[in-house]
């Protein structure tokens, strides 16, 4: 069985296709775009003309990737969409202008497919767990015991709406962080930290200065907090423009860098975690598994 999932969030179209085999997935595409559908949503309430036109023109590309490799094709929706109030618009474009049909989750199902691929993915996984998924619009806490979710949260915590609301201040980006994961994280019991999403893994690659997209070398790889304020120290004495030239920073993704590791660093400071596990695996990898489980 082949599956094509498409994974549409507020800052990035993600595509990937792959079937099972007895070692696993066997990936056959993979593929990015970051049309930034959320662009100023947390200020108006609805998706952007313009930002739903750079989404579509990203799913035509990848419907015709996807007509190429006769996959079956699932297509999610995450903050974005969930919190727009021209969200029937957005679907029945990008229905008759590409013919794929989209379903919106809710955060309870999102929290449940990412961890599916995570914990398909990662090997040395500890007793209790926190898996973090920093997205543009919010931030997904799933708490796993033994292989299985024990608890969700998700709050509206994001980096395109944390920069959007206070630019580059990265003081008052920390202080709303901080004060949002108070009371989350307050009690909690974590012994391992697993990260997910483009803030996680672009902090490896800025390490790493990876001048393309390296799964080997980002799959797995720990990042220490003192890493971690070591980049944002050195990105936030940095233009916009210095930065979109970093190696390892997407240009796309240099504007909301900063919020997405401030947010990181407050994770790791109100769960007591010095060190968080990256994994490239996640709702995509848990969309084709949940596909193959399904038949």
């Amino acid at each position: 069985m082949r599956v094509g999932a498409i994974d549409i969030g507020t800052n990035s179209v993600r595509l990937l296709i792959a079937e099972h085999n007895s070692g696993g997935l066997n990936k056959l595409v993979s593929q990015l775009r970051t049309p930034r559908l959320g662009e100023g949503i947390h200020q108006s309430g609805y998706l952007k003309e313009e930002a739903i036109l750079r989404t579509i023109e990203a799913l035509r590309e990848y419907r015709e990737i996807l007509n190429d490799y006769n996959a079956e094709v699932i297509a999610v929706a995450t903050s974005a969409v969930r919190d727009a109030k021209n969200q029937d618009i957005f679907l029945e474009r990008v229905k008759d202008e590409t013919g794929i049909d989209i379903k919106v989750i809710k955060g309870t199902e999102e929290a449940k497919l990412s961890y599916l691929g995570v914990i398909s993915a990662i090997e040395d996984l500890k007793d209790q767990v926190l898996v973090i998924d920093i997205g543009g619009g919010s931030t997904e806490f799933i708490f796993g015991k033994s292989k299985e979710i024990s608890e969700f949260n998700s709050i509206n915590l994001g980096a395109v709406r944390l920069t959007e609301s206070y630019n580059e201040n990265v003081e008052d980006m920390r202080k709303e962080a901080k004060r949002m994961l108070a009371d989350l994280l307050k009690d909690s019991n974590v012994e391992q930290l697993i990260g997910v999403g483009g803030t996680v893994t672009t902090l490896v690659s800025i390490r790493e200065e990876l001048e393309s997209y390296d799964y080997n070398s980002i799959h797995g790889a720990d990042l220490s907090k003192r890493d971690i304020i070591k980049i944002l120290d050195d990105l936030s004495l940095l233009s916009l423009k210095e930065r979109r030239e970093v190696i390892g920073l997407e240009a796309k993704r240099a504007d909301i860098i900063l919020a997405g590791i401030v947010i990181l660093l407050e994770i790791m400071e109100a769960s007591g975690q010095v060190t968080v596990k990256v994994s490239d695996d996640s709702i995509l990898e848990g969309i084709v598994y949940d596909a193959i489980n399904r038949k």
